[in-house]
């Protein structure tokens, strides 16, 4: 019976002393990033995609549909300027050269007749009709001998590589008929690459030459980034493949050589715009909405959460100038999750 009485006398201060401690609520479902506050370049910046692209390249064509006999390259071969690159059928060329040789003979023939036919008229043995009718004929022969030498200009015999560069594009195999619409090879002069990027049209009053960029070449899946600068922005618009939106293209030139980079490689790149004197700049995704007001959460001791009211200023990109409700060196919830509240105490994620 003594035992009986100590074991409820002990449950009962347990349960008195529960309800004398007040527990304090930890948010702790969720690790929240906390950042300090400071003063930085309050300036905006504009994210964009691009390629790379070869600034000299020559895209090779015939005027006549040829049948293709022989190609020596391949895509991705460098080539010095002259070489040989291809060779077509001779057959066609050969028959232009005969019915050349033909109409030359015939105009050799027209020619002498015509000289002895211009004596005879003189002293009355060939009429002058017929002299002026051996002039016409050999007018025509030299316009058919004109005609046919353009023709067999047009005919290639085969093709010299214009520049010494790489053959980035070969559209051309053995036996191929020749589309004149169409390039048969592409070279490129891989020394001398640009960066292509495509702005957006609501973004194109932000971009200025020399404009500073950081380039993030996808080759180093965007983890190593290179300084740049806008060298040139195009004045007509175009459709982008990728997006199907409008933009203008805008040539950026790195600072420094990027290796590994060739023709059609994906780059990103961050556009920094002017700057607007210094403030303390904080990512958009700290800012919260609710009650007409906008609000971010201070993290005080303990990591309990302080609701602040809060005056900013949008900057074009991913954060906002606050005006007002965040002091220098103070800690603040990067993340925040909407079912906070004031008094939360969170648990911080360790960086």
């Amino acid at each position: 019976m003594h035992l009986k009485k100590i074991l409820v006398g002990s449950i009962l201060l347990a349960l008195i002393g529960c309800n004398g401690k007040k527990e304090e609520k930890v948010e702790n479902k969720i690790q929240y990033k906390v950042a300090k506050a400071g003063i930085e370049d309050s300036r905006g910046y504009i994210n964009v995609e691009g390629s790379v692209e070869a600034k000299d390249t020559k895209k090779v064509f015939v005027d006549k549909k040829l049948k293709v006999k022989e190609v020596f390259v391949q895509e991705g071969d460098y080539v010095e300027k002259g070489k040989v690159l291809m060779t077509f059928d001779e057959t066609e060329r050969n028959n232009i050269k005969r019915n050349l040789e033909k109409e030359r003979l015939s105009l050799s023939k027209l020619k002498r007749d015509y000289k002895v036919e211009k004596e005879l008229n003189k002293i009355g043995g060939s009429s002058a009709n017929y002299v002026k009718d051996l002039s016409e004929e050999i007018k025509s022969k030299e316009l058919t001998i004109d005609s046919l030498n353009e023709d067999l200009d047009k005919t290639a015999e085969r093709i010299l590589s214009p520049v010494s560069g790489t053959i980035t594009s070969l559209l051309a195999q053995e036996n191929y008929s020749v589309n004149t619409d169409e390039p048969l090879l592409e070279l490129a002069d891989l020394s001398d690459m640009k960066i292509v990027l495509e702005v957006p049209e609501y973004d194109v009053k932000n971009i200025e030459m020399n404009q500073k960029l950081i380039i993030k070449p996808e080759v180093f899946e965007k983890k190593k980034s290179y300084g740049g600068v806008v060298t040139k922005v195009s004045t007509i618009s175009k459709v982008s493949e990728e997006t199907s939106e409008n933009v203008l293209e805008v040539e950026v030139k790195p600072d420094e050589k990027i290796p590994y980079i060739v023709p059609g490689f994906k780059v990103s790149a961050t556009i920094y715009l002017d700057s607007n004197g210094e403030g303390i700049v904080i990512p958009k995704t700290a800012l919260l909405f609710g009650d007409n007001e906008y609000y971010i959460y201070l993290v005080g001791e303990g990591n309990k959460l302080i609701k602040s009211i809060v005056k900013y200023k949008d900057l074009k990109g991913n954060n906002i100038e606050i005006i007002k409700g965040l002091e220098k060196n103070s800690k603040y919830v990067v993340n925040p999750s909407e079912n906070l509240k004031a008094g939360d105490i969170i648990e911080v994620k360790k960086i």
